[in-house]
């Protein structure tokens, strides 16, 4: 295979003879090339760590991190000490300041070269460069002085590092993702609201025997007069492997610690970024706030060192240790406000720049004693019908996940990324002392609603949604609406103008979760620009009176035009905008307004076309994930005319992690990457009509070593220089890497939304 890839890739005419483009003196009376010699280096570490662990040397991946091969802490200091005896003294910190073979690589080639030249015997005549390789190399001097530019609408990492934009508090949106009730992903979330689904059940056998607990008696000790929910659907199964994660490890994770993962990975893919990039474009300052509350799954275990991995903090700090995200990581309990808390402070933090990117959301999963607590203190509701405005008791709890990925948005525009919505205000308060610790006081809401508009200075006539934070329970509703209609009428007298709604109707209460669920939905109605039913207000609470208020009920699906309002003596058109409320039953407050991001005129692309031909590529972890995927991809751009291929493959190259299983296609248009898609879905080991590559790295090692390292990025550079787009593809299916951006110079391509990578569901728990 090496050598048919040879003959395939090479056919290079050099134009004069070729000199090793970097050389290196070391006082012992000859000069050695760099690469070589850094190469040679990189494969005696290679060889440690491969007898370390026990594995084939050609297993071991230089770009890897170590502890991906097991290399823990005492097994780092061990290697330590062993290096010591040949090298000398070493910092004790040395695997944990280089995490991998190749920075590892660049420490002992700079600190200690001349003990590795006679260490590794090489001699004068070993040091001139391959001959094969010299016009590779003569080749790549001639195009590094070239002006390459950037793609267009996609801003240079080099340019924007240290230069960052000044916030001037607006917040972008720039990716969302999340699990609901009937809904394992955020398309599915949408569709269930157009059609105004109700996603409220039984409580499902698998996650408990409600006949056993269930009992009409409210009054009933050790009972719950509520047998109903919003849950999700296989909940308690994790792809444990995807992360590196042992299936015995996983066991003992905090469930909310497996789904905020999965989410996390999805969320970036949602925007397209790579922990790659994350670490070249924000140099690892990215934040994670992560709304919980109840740790019910505690009680199972008796062990110490098992009830250790429940801590809800571990769902932030597992987070940033996978993804070496270094901003703030917290997770915040404030009850219900929890996801909108974890929102807020991720906003003021990116505003007062402790990070430049942030991870915000929430995660909540049901268990019977919460049932049996929430029935005790009569919070729950008696009802299937006890919904947001309805004439109910108490709250229907439910499950979810989300997260929003967040960044200024005058940052996002410079960045080209795709935004969602902007979050034009946050405020929080506390309601202070109260009638009762769960008793929602109506003046702070008030004032935190006031406060929000003053912050922005923004006419509430403005607004023209409304998501709130109703989740059924009487009281609670009603001092909400009040302060809503009193907050309103401090600034404009009209009545009726703005819709309302609450995502809780649908799914049920989210609890931790429910923050970052409305969010979602305002999210979801900006990008489609309709407003979704509420749903179960056939029978309203009695003592709200919507027809003395700002508000009515949105009860049907309709278009969500761009109000007309009188501002200065004249009408004008103003964006889409919406406000989120959330209100903890502890006290804490949250207010959200959100707009619609319209782009200013010198952003508005002018009339696109289709780019081709394009190399199209996609990868999972193993064969049987990287079919999912090619199939979730055909039934995805099948129902989608409007997009263009070079957006697809933009996305696909440069937003997605390239891993071991591997499939690239040089298509000319979307029919054609259609076909391609089914042609290698039903024979993935055949050749079709279009171009289609495919590789598995876990099975050819040989092949990813060949084209690692600096040796591997001339190559590539080379292959781009002569764009012959199938040596590229082929090249890329076999483990070359390929730095994407350069592919596109002057070409118009954006990131878009795909679909996100389909996780094995194994490893089931009980939980």
């Amino acid at each position: 295979e090496c050598q048919h890839l040879r003959e395939f890739f090479t056919g290079f005419s050099p134009t004069k003879e070729a000199t090793p483009s970097v050389t290196q003196e070391y006082k012992i009376g000859f000069t050695i090339e760099e690469d070589l010699f850094q190469e040679k280096i990189s494969d005696y570490f290679r060889k440690i760590i491969a007898s370390t662990i026990k594995v084939p040397m050609k297993e071991i991946d230089a770009e890897d991190p170590m502890d991906e091969y097991g290399i823990d802490s005492i097994i780092a200091m061990q290697i330590t000490s062993n290096l010591e005896e040949i090298f000398g003294s070493l910092p004790k910190t040395l695997f944990f300041e280089y995490q991998n073979i190749k920075e590892l690589t660049a420490y002992f080639f700079e600190f200690h070269s001349k003990q590795l030249l006679d260490l590794l015997g090489i001699r004068e005549e070993e040091t001139t460069v391959l001959r094969e390789f010299e016009p590779i190399i003569e080749s790549v001097k001639s195009h590094e002085g070239s002006n390459c530019s950037r793609p267009r609408f996609i801003a240079s990492r080099e340019e924007s590092r240290g230069k960052e934009e000044k916030n001037n508090g607006d917040i972008a949106i720039i990716g969302v993702s999340g699990r609901y009730p009937g809904a394992k992903n955020i398309g599915e979330l949408w569709t269930n609201l157009q059609a105004g689904r109700d996603c409220i059940t039984e409580v499902p056998k698998e996650r408990w025997d409600y006949h056993t607990y269930y009992d009409e008696d409210k009054n009933k000790s050790g009972k719950t007069y509520c047998k109903w929910g919003g849950f999700l659907e296989n909940s308690d199964r994790f792809d444990s492997l995807f992360f590196a994660i042992s299936p015995e490890e996983a066991k003992f994770m905090n469930p909310q610690d497996r789904l905020f993962m999965e989410t996390v990975w999805n969320l970036f893919e949602s925007a397209g970024y790579t922990r790659e990039s994350l670490k070249h474009q924000y140099q690892t300052r990215v934040g994670v706030y992560v709304g919980s509350m109840y740790q019910d799954y505690d009680s199972k275990s008796s062990s110490i060192n098992e009830l250790s991995t429940f801590m809800c903090s571990s769902i932030a700090n597992r987070i940033s240790q996978y993804f070496n995200l270094q901003g703030p990581s917290v997770v915040i309990d404030s009850m219900s406000s929890s996801s909108a808390i974890a929102i807020h402070m991720a906003c003021e933090s990116l505003i007062r720049g402790e990070c430049r990117l942030a991870i915000a959301g929430g995660v909540n999963l049901l268990y019977l004693q919460k049932y049996l607590r929430l029935s005790k203190i009569k919070m729950i509701g008696s009802h299937i019908h006890s919904r947001s405005f309805g004439d109910g008791d108490g709250y229907l709890p439910a499950e979810g996940v989300g997260a929003v990925l967040l960044k200024s948005l005058t940052q996002a525009i410079k960045d080209g990324d795709r935004i969602l919505a902007v979050i034009k205000s946050s405020v929080t308060n506390h309601g202070g002392h109260t009638n009762g610790a769960a008793t929602p006081n109506i003046n702070a809401q008030i004032q935190l609603i006031e406060d929000n508009f003053k912050k922005t200075g923004m006419d509430p006539r403005t607004i023209s949604y409304v998501e709130a934070a109703a989740n059924g329970f009487p009281v609670g509703d009603l001092i909400e609406i009040s302060a809503l209609d009193k907050a309103f009428h401090k600034f404009t007298n009209d009545q009726q103008f703005c819709a309302i709604g609450s995502i809780k109707a649908n799914i049920g209460h989210a609890e931790a979760a429910s923050g970052v669920s409305q969010l979602t939905k305002v999210i979801l109605q900006l990008q489609h620009q309709q407003l979704v039913p509420a749903i179960g207000t056939e029978t309203l609470n009695p003592n709200i009176h919507f027809e003395k208020t700002p508000f009515y009920i949105q009860r049907k699906l309709t278009e969500w035009k761009r109000p007309m309002v009188w501002i200065d003596g004249e009408e004008r058109e103003v964006p889409r905008r919406a406000t989120v409320s959330s209100f903890g039953a502890g006290g804490s407050n949250v207010h959200l307004i959100v707009e619609e991001y319209i782009p200013s005129q010198n952003e508005t692309i002018h009339v696109r076309s289709q780019i081709s031909p394009q190399v199209v590529v996609l990868s999972a972890k193993n064969q049987e994930r990287l079919l999912v995927a090619c199939q979730q991809m055909l039934a995805f751009i099948e129902c989608r005319e409007e997009l263009f291929l070079q957006d697809i493959a933009y996305t696909l190259q440069v937003g997605r992690e390239a891993m071991e299983s591997r499939v690239a296609m040089v298509v000319n248009n979307r029919e054609e990457l259609i076909q391609g898609l089914k042609e290698y879905l039903k024979h993935p080991k055949e050749r079709a009509c279009v171009p289609i590559f495919a590789g598995n790295l876990e099975e050819e090692h040989e092949m990813k070593n060949l084209f690692s390292g600096n040796t591997g990025e001339k190559f590539s550079q080379v292959l781009l220089a002569e764009k012959n787009l199938k040596k590229i593809a082929m090249y890329w299916s076999q483990g070359g890497k390929i730095p994407w951006d350069s592919f596109h110079e002057q070409n118009e391509v954006r990131k878009i939304f795909l679909p996100s990578y389909p996780f094995e569901e194994c490893h089931v728990v009980s939980i």
